[in-house]
């Protein structure tokens, strides 16, 4: 049960996982329809840095203070539709099975996204 006292970030495998995971993640939205529009105006660059700092502060990163705007603030002009949030999960899914990280922690990463879901999703 060794497994059970690592967290997200170290079962991911650290800043580099996170890392590219974010990256490809990013390349997949910029070229997502549905997904792309609210990325438009952003400093893509800025979004991915914030973005890496706060998962890894999620997925329990120790060492990581997210250090970027409150959540609420950042996206309550987005107007974001559950449909995106989901969208931005599946992205999210996919990238981590590609990079081969075993189901039971994309779950829990997955799990941890949705429970940020009111803070991103406005446009009931």
């Amino acid at each position: 049960m060794d497994n059970q006292k690592k967290c997200l970030y170290e079962k991911f495998g650290g800043d580099q996982q996170v890392s590219e995971l974010i990256d490809q993640f990013y390349y997949k939205v910029l070229f997502d329809k549905l997904l792309r529009d609210k990325f438009l105006k952003a400093d893509m660059s800025r979004v991915r840095y914030q973005q890496k700092r706060f998962f890894s502060q999620m997925m329990g990163d120790k060492n990581t203070q997210y250090t970027g705007r409150d959540l609420i603030e950042v996206h309550k002009n987005l107007n974001i539709t559950n449909q995106q949030f989901d969208k931005f999960k599946i992205h999210l899914k996919n990238i981590a099975q590609d990079m081969e990280v075993p189901n039971q922690d994309i779950d829990e990463l997955l799990q941890q996204v949705e429970n940020h879901r009111d803070l991103i999703v406005f446009s009931k």
